[in-house]
């Protein structure tokens, strides 16, 4: 079996591409874990009981490249009204977390 540049080229982009998909999904959960804490402790409600990914962009950050996800979810403090939230991670760790002017 002769194994040529191209091949082994073609299964290390394959193996990169499914690790970063299992690393995204990883984050995904755990960004709707804390989304979920989160409004519990503000009495608030998680809406669809899921977070969407909206932006991911690798960064330069204390001396090493991160990948900035941040994934939005919606809220409702009464049941009637919906509001926005932003979960935003830097690498594999929260960084903030933003919850637009709602009622109580």
């Amino acid at each position: 079996m002769n194994l040529q540049l191209t091949d082994i080229i073609i299964a290390l982009t394959v193996g990169v591409c499914l690790y970063a998909w299992w690393r995204n999904a990883s984050v995904r959960e755990q960004a709707l874990i804390s989304a979920k804490k989160h409004c519990d402790s503000l009495n608030l409600q998680l809406l669809d009981g899921s977070v969407a990914g909206s932006e991911w962009r690798p960064l330069w950050a204390n001396g090493e490249i991160k990948i900035r996800r941040r994934y939005k979810f919606e809220f409702s403090s009464s049941g009637s009204a919906r509001y926005t939230g932003e979960i935003t991670y830097l690498g594999n760790n929260q960084h903030s977390i933003w919850l637009s002017p709602h009622d109580f």
